[in-house]
């Protein structure tokens, strides 16, 4: 698990806080961005091994990020 990072894109800043405390104490390295479109850039241009993604996002609901970032890894 040692450096194991995750990617928060979550636009609820206390919901994203928690989950990114809770993380951090298990040892993870967490990174979080409240937009769908700042969440993919991170996405595209981080290196995560495991991304926790909102449906409800403003400027890119979660559900395009997703199409997108499968489009990327095509």
């Amino acid at each position: 698990m040692a450096g194991e990072k995750i990617l928060i894109v979550e636009d609820e800043r206390k919901i994203a806080r928690f989950v990114q405390l809770e993380l951090e104490h298990e040892g993870y390295a967490v990174t979080t961005a409240y937009d769908g479109r700042s969440g993919l850039e991170q996405a595209i241009n981080g290196n995560f091994d495991l991304i926790i993604l909102d449906v409800m996002l403003p400027s890119l609901n979660g559900m395009d990020v997703l199409r997108r970032l499968r489009q990327c890894s095509e």
